[in-house]
């Protein structure tokens, strides 16, 4: 993936070429069935649908979702995600936070305890996951409740009620900006108008030509406070990079957005980047330099192929580690690591600024492989290869691994986090190939496989197949997610699904 960096200047580039390459999910959620209902919030989704699809969003409207239909319409905003310029979600509605987890409340919600909320609520975690890396830019605007039902019930028709502990902080990745209608341990309020006081300010503001993202929602900020006094005020967490424009942007002439392009990529370490401003200019003004750029890479990558591997000391490893996490962190990974006997290899993600460390790999393994791929399906994008055994691999790039984002028809030879042997005729997995409908399988963070044949329907299988890694995991205090690999003979992995479908 091309580094946020190219993907803002994208963005400043002109509107009608930028246009087919925004989506957006707005969902409204009002009909509460078991809480106080909400008076605005259709209003709210209705009119931020249109604003978005006037400044060319690809927008998918979803209006009082059930928990199944909320988690259908992030898996497609997911998919229609990847490779955009901005992703954008909208949620109108409750919310709570419970579990040191934030939670979005489908319409049909009906919870007595902190146990019911994983079948009852949506999981945030599971949004920030689908859209993780997808899109060169992430927006999250939440108009929601910012208080703990358990506590409140709801009581009142206001997204809020006061003295709640609200929402807790959301962390954004690199590319993503988390905005909420109110600061925590405040109220967000349905509105007295046809709008809530934050939606509202969003629609004066997204449509003005040249307002950079940041600014736009200061403004929404002051708005916001004066129309309510003081007593709301819009906070947000940003990981941006570079500038955002709703409504064009600095750049409004060719020549202007191709020196924009220019200066983002000219002294990229990634030849991509330089490789993209070509097949965008190749006639372009900066083409020979561009050029001389590539047949430079293309000496290095010469030069590193004669030298001999880089040979591993903690000291190192320890630096190598370094370029992606905390000097601290990176330290003591190292430290651990060297005292590892065996096949071992570790791998960071670069978007969560994570590692993972690998031990015991078999003998037949593929290490490098076969631990990119479960880096990958545990942080749901790709991740960079540090050290094998004991060598270090310098000039690998985070690239999705083939196997996590195949989604074909079940084949042994594709499992991914696999030891070669186990992909081979007669293995293990050959016993859920000829295994009896309905079937399921799921695949943990760490590469190990959970399988259910013979159940009465899919979703069975399905929840058998968690169920049974989910138990497994928190036996052994393996940390991961359990995601369903298979569903009978097809593959469902890139949709990453934590829960069965009902």
């Amino acid at each position: 993936m091309r580094r946020l960096i190219l993907g803002l200047v994208l963005a400043l580039m002109p509107l009608a070429d930028a246009l087919a390459q925004r989506v957006a999910l707005v969902v409204g959620a009002s009909a509460y069935r078991n809480v106080p209902a909400l008076t605005n919030t259709l209003n709210d989704a209705q009119d931020l649908a249109a604003t978005l699809r006037r400044l060319g969003f690809q927008t998918d409207l979803v209006l009082d979702p059930d928990r199944g239909q909320l988690e259908q319409a992030v898996r497609r905003l997911g998919q229609a995600a990847r490779g955009a310029e901005a992703a954008l979600f909208f949620f109108a509605g409750h919310a709570l936070e419970a579990g040191g987890r934030n939670w979005l409340l489908p319409v049909t919600a009906d919870i007595n305890n902190e146990r019911d909320l994983r079948f009852e609520a949506f999981d945030m975690d599971i949004l920030t996951e689908q859209l993780d890396g997808v899109a060169r830019l992430t927006l999250l605007l939440l108009d929601a409740c910012r208080d703990n039902p358990f506590r409140l019930r709801l009581a009142s028709g206001t997204r809020s009620a006061a003295g709640g502990a609200g929402l807790g902080q959301v962390h954004a990745a690199v590319g993503t900006l988390v905005a909420f209608a109110t600061a925590p341990g405040t109220v967000a309020a349905d509105g007295a108008g046809r709008n809530s006081p934050f939606t509202a300010a969003l629609l004066h503001r997204l449509e003005t030509p040249g307002l950079e993202l940041r600014q736009m929602l200061a403004e929404v900020r002051r708005e916001v406070r004066e129309a309510t006094g003081g007593r709301q005020i819009p906070w947000e967490h940003s990981a941006l990079e570079g500038a955002f424009y709703f409504a064009g942007g600095p750049a409004s002439s060719p020549a202007g957005s191709e020196l924009l392009f220019w200066e983002s990529v000219r002294n990229s370490a990634d030849r991509r980047d330089v490789e993209a401003y070509l097949a965008r200019y190749p006639q372009g003004s900066f083409a020979e330099p561009a050029r001389e750029r590539l047949h430079a890479f293309d000496d290095a990558a010469a030069r590193t192929a004669s030298e001999p591997a880089a040979a591993l000391t903690e000291d190192s490893l320890a630096a190598a580690l370094a370029a992606q996490l905390p000097i601290g962190e990176a330290r003591r990974i190292a430290s651990a690591y060297m005292a590892e006997r065996g096949s071992k290899a570790v791998a960071v993600n670069p978007i969560r600024r994570r590692s993972l460390r690998f031990t015991s790999l078999p003998e037949d393994s593929e290490a490098g492989e076969m631990v990119l791929e479960r880096c990958q399906i545990f942080f749901a994008t790709p991740c960079l290869l540090v050290a094998v055994d004991g060598r270090l691999t310098p000039g690998r790039r985070a690239e999705a691994m083939p196997r996590v984002v195949y989604a074909g028809s079940f084949d042994p030879a594709q499992v991914p986090g696999q030891a070669p042997s186990r992909r081979q005729p007669g293995s293990d997995l050959a016993r859920y190939v000829a295994g009896r409908d309905h079937k399921a399988m799921a695949i943990h963070g760490s590469g190990r496989l959970y399988w259910r044949t013979g159940a009465a329907s899919a979703a069975d299988a399905e929840e058998a197949a968690l169920q049974a890694c989910t138990q497994a995991s928190t036996r052994a205090n393996r940390e991961g997610p359990c995601l369903l690999y298979a569903v009978g003979d097809r593959v469902v992995l890139p949709e990453r699904r934590r829960s069965a479908a009902r």
